[in-house]
């Protein structure tokens, strides 16, 4: 096949995220341990100003600074009547010519005042536990400030100083991390809109596939593809419901299928292996049966360039199916660079860092290569394992794709090329 022939990675993309779209729906979560990790659908826009009023960010004395000013002396501190204090959810008030009030963090700033001095450059050095940290009925006595500054503003959070109503908080395609889900509640929100978790079943094709923990026959290989792709389905969205190794027998492989969606009400079917050029090729195989609606396009990637996408037709609906090869290091960067992004999962940090190598590494000059690497504190990335797509140590060894774009036919020490990070390495 020339490379004329080849598909880019980001049209067969494409097509993933069209053949998908139609089994991609929306649930609403309220905010909290359920909607970590998951995904926006839609846009979030905050209720109200944050903070939503002018408040104390210290305990201490809300003043006027003219006013302070005016009541200095030459030892730099000012003597000022006391009003009464202002504790977080009261109503602000009113701050009356020439008095300090006791103020607590978080408490609105009174009208007339325009800063706080901390309690710590009062007399006294604190409050006393109790409304104000003074006996009742002495709101009217005397506080001594020695203001290290008299600045309008000084320890004021003004309103909005963080979120303004109607600002956009939350996007569309954002995780829900704690810190966002504690932005959206400050913002007056109960509930977020997340993309639903797909139910897929994985099935990993080969009769020469054993589970982990099995005896392989003679020849024989562990399913490393099974468990790897439904951790990474996982991780991007999706809700493995069932995940297996199946012999090479198409018709087998299509009546295992057809149970298996309709016991688990499954949204998307994954398969590895069967989609290249060889002697069995199940699930090419299966493709000639009725039922199946399936295309095998090569994209011009290096390792996974064999896929299979279509559908499983059903007589009520059809089920997407995403074929991906079956060497495991193809399986699981085919699931990364394809299945991911169709799954609507955000998409990984690119940053363009310099390369290391100790010789110049060849690369397919048709193709775009993905090669494994490790971050180094200096900043630049090393590759890690050679390109061999079964060389499954050398991806678990890496915390970043190194993209060797189409036209580039030999790396060299320094390069600067573009670098996808993933999790993995010790981090």
């Amino acid at each position: 096949m020339t490379a004329a022939e080849r598909i880019p990675l980001a049209d067969h993309v494409a097509d993933a995220l069209a053949l998908l779209a139609p089994v991609r729906s929306g649930e609403v979560l309220p905010l909290g341990a359920l909607a970590v990790g998951r995904v926006a659908r839609v846009d979030a826009r905050s209720r109200v100003d944050v903070p939503g009023h002018d408040n104390s960010q210290m305990d201490g004395y809300a003043v006027c600074t003219a006013h302070l000013e005016a009541a200095l002396t030459a030892d730099g501190s000012a003597a000022m009547p006391r009003g009464p204090m202002i504790a977080a959810g009261d109503a602000p008030g009113t701050l009356h010519a020439g008095t300090a009030r006791p103020i607590m963090t978080g408490a609105p700033i009174p009208q007339g005042a325009d800063a706080v001095i901390p309690v710590e450059e009062s007399a006294a050095g604190r409050f006393e536990p109790g409304r104000g940290g003074e006996p009742e009925g002495s709101e009217n006595g005397t506080v001594t400030l020695a203001p290290v500054s008299r600045d309008p503003g000084r320890y004021v959070r003004r309103r909005g100083s963080d979120t303004h109503a109607g600002d956009t908080v939350l996007r569309a395609g954002q995780v829900l991390t704690p810190a966002r889900i504690a932005h959206l509640a400050a913002c007056g929100l109960a509930d977020v809109e997340v993309e639903s978790r797909l139910r897929v079943i994985v099935l990993s094709t080969g009769s020469e596939v054993a589970v982990p923990g099995a005896s392989p026959v003679a020849g024989g290989v562990f399913d490393a593809n099974g468990p790897g792709l439904s951790a990474a389905l996982a991780a991007a969205g999706a809700e493995v419901v069932h995940c297996a190794a199946v012999p090479d027998d198409a018709a087998a492989l299509l009546s295992r299928l057809r149970a298996l969606v309709d016991s688990y009400d499954a949204d998307l079917v994954v398969t590895s292996g069967g989609v290249s050029a060889g002697a069995f090729e199940v699930v090419r195989d299966a493709a000639g049966s009725a039922g199946v609606t399936m295309a095998f396009p090569k994209v011009a990637m290096q390792p996974g360039g064999p896929q299979g996408i279509g559908t499983l037709d059903l007589p009520a609906r059809r089920v997407p199916w995403l074929a991906f090869p079956g060497n495991p290091v193809s399986a699981l960067l085919s699931c990364e660079l394809i299945a991911r992004p169709a799954l609507g999962a955000p998409p990984r940090t690119r940053l363009r860092l310099p390369v290391g190598v100790e010789l110049p590494e060849p690369s397919p000059l048709a193709l775009e290569q993905y090669r494994r690497a490790r971050l180094l504190p200096s900043g630049r990335v090393r590759l890690v394992g050679g390109a061999s797509s079964h060389l499954i140590g050398g991806l678990a060894a890496a915390d970043a794709l190194v993209i060797v774009p189409v036209g580039t036919d030999m790396v060299h020490d320094g390069d600067t090329l573009e670098t996808v990070l993933i999790p993995g390495g010790d981090s």
